[in-house]
């Protein structure tokens, strides 16, 4: 891929303000931890918090209808600790809920 032909999209929840661009952000993130879809999956299972390759493609791609336990389950498999997580899901809950949900809540005990 040429860096000059794809836009520089950083892997940070801050500015997200439509599904899309937060499912870009998760992606960015996705590749800057170095991670592949089945290495997400794999860990996040490792976690105890296991989540599909469907859902995982659904949540980099932006389609389907996302559940923050399954953001949960994607931040663990990138090996977020769930003290970051936070900034994740309350960019999750501003795109898709209007920013009523608390952020702690759906964190659950860190694996």
């Amino acid at each position: 891929m040429n860096s000059e032909l794809t836009p520089s999209v950083p892997p940070d929840p801050t500015g997200a303000t439509a599904p899309d661009e937060l499912a870009e952000r998760l992606h960015a993130l996705m590749r800057a931890r170095r991670r592949s879809v089945d290495s997400v999956v794999r860990r996040s299972r490792d976690a105890g918090t296991p989540i599909s390759r469907a859902t995982t493609y659904n949540l980099i791609r932006g389609t389907g209808a996302p559940r923050r336990d399954s953001l949960v389950a994607f931040l663990r498999g990138c090996g977020i600790p769930p003290r970051e997580q936070i900034r994740w899901l309350t960019a999750f809950d501003r795109v898709h809920r209007g920013g009523s949900a608390t952020p702690a809540s759906g964190l659950g005990s860190a694996a």
